[in-house]
């Protein structure tokens, strides 16, 4: 089974002023590494403009995402940890971990999908997502959770 994230899409403690800023780090992140274009990242801007909030997906997390698209060359992840939480405008509260998800089509990012929700439903596991200090371990606990369905 091959990993949902590797570790040069994972960026901790980052500073950003507003949630545009945070999604744009996030999907910076998947842009640097190949995954996808930068239109992809004002996808992701645009639908929350138009939508709303609807991808704060839970305290503390947001789940950036738009539909697939051909400025996505590859299914994938990142993340990124905030030194302070960002107002999206969410009753849920400000969000300190931004995942941005893309996908080719509609259905090659199921397991990635599946894997965040099982982990990200644990509030134990946001909480050691946060005060994460390595790449490395954020990235093991999303693999090992994906391959066991238990967060190392």
């Amino acid at each position: 089974m091959r990993s949902i994230i590797e570790t040069r899409n994972i960026r901790l403690k980052a500073s950003a002023k507003d949630w545009e800023e945070a999604m744009r780090l996030s999907g910076q992140l998947l842009v640097d590494s190949g995954y996808i274009e930068e239109a992809y990242i004002e996808m992701t801007i645009n639908t929350v403009k138009e939508m709303g909030p609807y991808i704060v997906i839970g305290p503390g997390l947001a789940l950036s995402h738009s539909r697939p698209d051909a400025s996505v060359k590859r299914t994938g992840i990142s993340l990124l940890t905030l030194d302070q939480g960002v107002d999206f405008g969410s009753e849920l509260g400000p969000v300190w971990v931004v995942i941005t998800l893309a996908a080719q089509d509609n259905n090659s990012h199921i397991d990635e999908l599946q894997a965040i929700a099982g982990l990200c439903s644990d509030e134990i596991n946001i909480k050691k997502i946060c005060e994460a200090k390595d790449v490395e371990k954020v990235a093991k606990m999303f693999n090992a959770f994906q391959e066991s369905g238990k967060a190392c």
